[in-house]
């Protein structure tokens, strides 16, 4: 993506818009529903070097945006609701409730959602806690004709409270079982890494209090979806800077960089303020994009200035 769409985190940038658009994106937007990888508007990349090679190979590379939001609910005794997920080589793991978002789900919508169909409760969410990113190549569930996967996850946390409903495991889908369990219990049981990062970040503080949302509005049928992330930070003017990330882009990494190139400022970036979803549909209707808008706490470094 060049500079010139507004995109951060990999190229520099101009000055981006409060709110990006559909005149932000370009290429052709992917269908909306999961492909043959599971994932939301994946699109094809060729001739990227996979970091797993060596010497100047390249290879084609199944690009995947997987953005997933989760969440943490204790009960009197301190347990935490978690579920345990399949399909591993090594056999099901522990995790947080929550998942991939669906198209133009709203994270808050999405973690709501996954913590009902994997564990039968109903909650309410209090507060975003953190926001992690990771990118890395990935060999499972690798589309026919590539050679890998070239995935930037970002994933969403939230502290929340059951407000109903009784523990009922998933039937059919990508978890087999639902517990409640101590933090005793689960360092003896093998659990995917975002439990501990969930669980630091649980333990870190209240977060930023949430209010429930209405849904954003379904897409027509046959509409094409693109999907992207962006992140911004508001600066000690007051003014948001940021904008769409490139693949694999680090949020606050990003943002630090836009505010180095845009304002000429050395900032440190802080927890995130806010997680938002918005859908913009183009003109003729065909196509839209969905963009999970992640606003950050940025303060003025020490130095002031970019080094």
């Amino acid at each position: 993506m060049s500079a010139s769409d507004g995109s951060i985190g990999a190229t520099k940038t101009e000055p981006a818009a409060p709110e990006p658009s559909i005149a932000d994106f370009t290429g052709p937007a992917s269908r909306s529903g999961r492909d043959s990888a599971g994932s939301v508007a994946s699109r094809p990349i060729i001739g990227v070097v996979t970091p797993r090679c060596y010497g100047h190979v390249f290879v084609a590379l199944f690009l995947r945006l997987r953005v997933s939001a989760y969440v943490i609910c204790e009960d009197d005794d301190g347990r935490v609701l978690l579920s345990r997920w399949i399909g591993y080589d090594d056999g099901p793991q522990w995790s947080l409730a929550g998942g991939g978002l669906d198209p133009v789900e709203h994270p808050q919508e999405g973690a709501v959602r996954e913590l009902f169909e994997e564990t039968g409760y109903a909650c309410e969410l209090d507060a975003l806690i953190g926001v992690d990113a990771e990118h890395f190549v990935s060999d499972r569930h690798v589309p026919d004709g590539y050679d890998g996967v070239d995935v930037h996850a970002v994933r969403i946390f939230y502290r929340g409270h059951v407000t109903g409903g009784e523990l009922t495991p998933e039937v059919g889908g990508t978890s087999d079982l639902a517990a409640w369990l101590s933090r005793e219990e689960l360092a003896h049981l093998p659990a995917v890494p975002g439990v501990k990062l969930g669980l630091a970040m649980y333990d870190d503080g209240d977060g930023v209090p949430v209010a429930p949302r209405e849904p954003n509005p379904p897409v027509p049928d046959g509409v094409r979806v693109e999907h992207r992330v962006a992140a911004y930070g508001r600066g000690p003017d007051g003014d948001a800077v940021g904008g769409l990330l490139e693949h694999g882009a680090d949020p606050a990494e990003a943002i630090r960089a836009a505010f180095g190139e845009q304002r000429d400022l050395d900032v440190t970036v802080g927890r995130p303020r806010a997680a938002t979803s918005s859908v913009h549909l183009s003109e003729d209707e065909t196509s839209a994009c969905w963009i999970i808008r992640l606003d950050y706490d940025v303060r003025r470094s020490s130095s002031g200035r970019p080094g």
